[in-house]
């Protein structure tokens, strides 16, 4: 009957992980005392094609070799310091049956469960791992837990997959960290996670509620072609080496609300199928969002570009919320669509903005925006602009280019007088006639028609004494 059931789980490992097929050449039982007394002992633990029958826990390192052998069953432990384990542990290509509990367990020594199949829980909770740490092609059936712990060494979960909630909470990793390939089937934690070295997580699949919230990522981090299928949450992290998002895909809402990029990050050509949430985010360095398509809402409300922001040839299909931000450097929006209105209102512009090629399909607001360099919006589309309140020297902005400006007095004289020192001539005289047009469509309809003639007498005298020549600025 034993070997029975040991096929069966051979079975079932050559079925969920094709690594593994080294189990069906020969596989051994192996009792878990009989590892569980080489731990204690300090003795190397090395084992391949096994399948391990009984449980591995801490609690049984509390005891001596003889008690470990004479008690065939789990006693509970007082609470202690952390259990020591001085053995090297190296389990390749097998089979835990029983439950995994190393919880507020330190190993001196390397660790590595490469191509290992967990059939219950796994729980490394609160250890400590002073050298290297493998869980390389394994597969967790049940809970993986490392909340809490400290990865002194490399901590390897290359193409690891969990099937059930897996928590890294509030973990350290001092080594490089490798989750790439790596499959979360159900929840994926790491609240306040530390990462000193680099972290991987390339083509990583996220299958349920992502958190990475005010975690710290202290070197370079590649989260590139990855999927998060469900809820992500980066909020309040913070990046302080370079972030590769490229080519990834959120299927569900995404927050990165207050987090912080310290060093250049990339989006280029990522899909956000949900709402993406960057109010109040801090970006230092260059960010690139070039290809991006935002299938919901996508705010950047307040946020700081402190270094050059690309959003070129970017796709919003919702509404895009960017008001009230800082952008430094320049500001690239060239080629991008806004199928929704977009919101620009009291943000401050220092470096050159680019929105030549965009097309506006509703409304854009720039209400109480300041620009402080050029402006660009050459071969633009713009079904209606608010320009009211905003601040501009050079506007390079061609009136057939706008369906409908919203009216406001200064706004159109600000537009006007602008074309004017561009001498753009026909644009200046064009915008100068809607204008009029929409002073007498506002005007009450008691009014006297001396005011609007007034007004025209005007133009018309401001027009020709502002027709000299007049220098260009430099582009």
């Amino acid at each position: 009957m034993k070997h029975a059931l040991a096929i069966i789980l051979v079975g079932l490992v050559l079925i969920f992980c094709t690594p593994l097929n080294a189990l069906g050449e020969s596989e051994t039982i192996v009792a878990a005392d009989d590892i569980m007394i080489k731990m204690r002992l300090g003795l190397p633990v090395e084992y391949e094609n096994a399948v391990i029958k009984g449980n591995l826990t801490s609690d049984r390192l509390g005891m001596t070799a003889k008690q470990i052998l004479r008690i065939p069953f789990e006693v509970k432990m007082p609470p202690s310091e952390q259990m020591q384990v001085n053995s090297s542990v190296v389990i390749k290509n097998s089979i835990i049956c029983g439950r995994v509990d190393f919880n507020n367990t330190q190993f001196h020594k390397q660790v590595s469960f490469e191509n290992v199949f967990f059939v219950e829980n796994a729980l490394f909770v609160n250890s400590t791992f002073n050298d290297d740490a493998a869980f390389n092609h394994s597969i967790f059936l049940k809970e993986g837990s490392f909340e809490g712990s400290r990865f002194d060494g490399k901590a390897n979960f290359f193409q690891t997959r969990f099937s059930r909630p897996a928590s890294f909470n509030a973990a350290k990793f001092g080594g490089i960290v490798d989750f790439s390939l790596a499959q979360f089937r159900s929840d994926g934690h790491f609240v306040s996670s530390q990462f000193s070295s680099d972290a991987l997580f390339n083509e990583t699949n996220f299958g349920g509620e992502t958190k990475f919230m005010a975690s710290q990522f202290n070197q370079d981090v590649k989260i590139n072609g990855t999927r998060f299928e469900k809820e992500t949450s980066f909020e309040g992290a913070k990046f302080s080496g370079s972030a590769q998002f490229s080519e990834s895909e959120f299927n569900e809402s995404v927050d990165l609300n207050s987090v912080q990029f310290e060093k250049e990050v990339r989006f280029d050509r990522t899909q956000f199928k949900g709402p993406a949430f960057f109010a109040r985010a801090r970006f230092d360095d260059l960010v690139e969002f070039g290809d991006c398509n935002f299938l919901n809402s996508a705010t950047f409300k307040e946020s700081d570009f402190k270094v050059d922001a690309i959003f070129n040839n970017t796709s919003f299909l919702e509404p895009a919320d960017f008001s009230g931000s800082n952008f430094l450097g320049f500001a690239d929006f060239g080629g991008s669509k806004f199928a929704y209105d977009a919101n620009f209102s009291d943000s401050i512009f220092r470096g050159p903005a680019d929105f030549s090629r965009s097309a506006f399909s509703e409304k854009v607001n720039f209400y109480n925006t300041q620009f402080k360099k050029n402006v660009h919006f050459e071969s633009s589309q713009i079904n209606t602009i608010n320009l009211t309140g905003a601040g501009y020297d050079w506007l390079y902005l061609k009136w057939d280019c706008i369906n409908y400006l919203e009216f406001d007095d200064a706004a159109y004289q600000d537009l006007i007088n602008n074309y004017k020192r561009l001498q753009w001539l026909t644009d200046s005289s064009d915008c100068s006639s809607t204008y009029l047009k929409e002073i007498i469509r506002v005007a009450p309809d008691d009014s006297h028609k001396w005011i609007i003639d007034g007004i025209l007498s005007m133009v018309a005298g401001t027009n020709s004494s502002n027709s000299s020549p007049q220098h260009k600025p430099f582009l």
